[in-house]
């Protein structure tokens, strides 16, 4: 009986931890939580980064799934995220001639935006004895995932921690960021959705196109300045401040 447990567990560790199986769980996971966030109607606590977080840890937990074999056939998804820090440009190109119009107004306030974003996220780390790879993981927080793993890479940062902090930054400004702006007395969609897009990123952005069209255009055309700007800002924020 012992012989074909440890049979069964070792045919069931090697199906689970198959590169395909493994491709499999993720994007079955996303799907699975995508389904959950919609039935929940689109509320962002129940984010489908959350969620899916959330299935993978307990497949990891609960099953024989090795965290090593998972980390390691990820990294297909973790390639793809290389031309999509290209196609960050197509968009980019779409909206030069709002650029154009509306210049001033938009440098200032992604220069000034962009700034503060980083700049308190790493003085509150310094503040709390954050460590420096923490402080520096904690750097890119203002810019979409893509971007923020290529620099955190680069800069010797944590790069769990990295994707932990952007991916809770877009989802937490995807849900506060239109209250705050209200509240603010800010009301046109083309500010809210630029602030979104320079603060809360890819999550920001996506729900920005889910409240206004207008609002989602800016919201992306302020993450794709930021994933200029922030490889510009961070180096010399990280020099200056640790």
């Amino acid at each position: 009986m012992d012989e074909l447990f440890i049979a069964a567990h070792g045919l069931a560790f090697r199906q689970l931890n198959n590169p395909v199986t493994i491709l499999l769980i993720n994007l079955g996971a996303y799907l699975l939580a995508e389904k959950f966030f919609i039935r929940m109607g689109r509320k962002g606590w129940f984010h489908p980064l959350f969620s899916t977080s959330l299935i993978i840890f307990l497949l990891l937990r609960f099953t024989p799934l090795d965290f090593t074999a998972y980390n390691e056939h990820s990294d297909l998804l973790k390639m793809l995220l290389a031309p999509f820090t290209v196609a960050l440009a197509i968009p980019l190109s779409r909206q030069l001639n709002t650029l154009r119009q509306l210049a001033g107004p938009l440098v200032i306030s992604l220069v000034l935006g962009g700034l503060m974003a980083v700049t308190l996220g790493m003085g509150m780390a310094l503040l709390s004895g954050g460590t420096k790879d923490v402080v520096v993981s904690i750097s890119t927080k203002a810019v979409t995932t893509a971007v923020a793993l290529v620099m955190g890479e680069h800069y010797g940062a944590i790069i769990p921690l990295v994707a932990a902090v952007v991916i809770i930054s877009g989802v937490f400004g995807g849900i506060v960021g239109p209250a705050l702006c209200k509240m603010a007395g800010v009301t046109d969609p083309r500010a809210v959705g630029f602030a979104m897009g320079v603060n809360a990123h890819a999550g920001g952005t996506a729900r920005a196109f889910e409240l206004d069209i207008t609002m989602g255009v800016y919201a992306s055309l302020g993450m794709c300045l930021c994933a200029i700007y922030m490889p510009i800002l961070v180096p010399w924020l990280i020099k200056w401040m640790i």
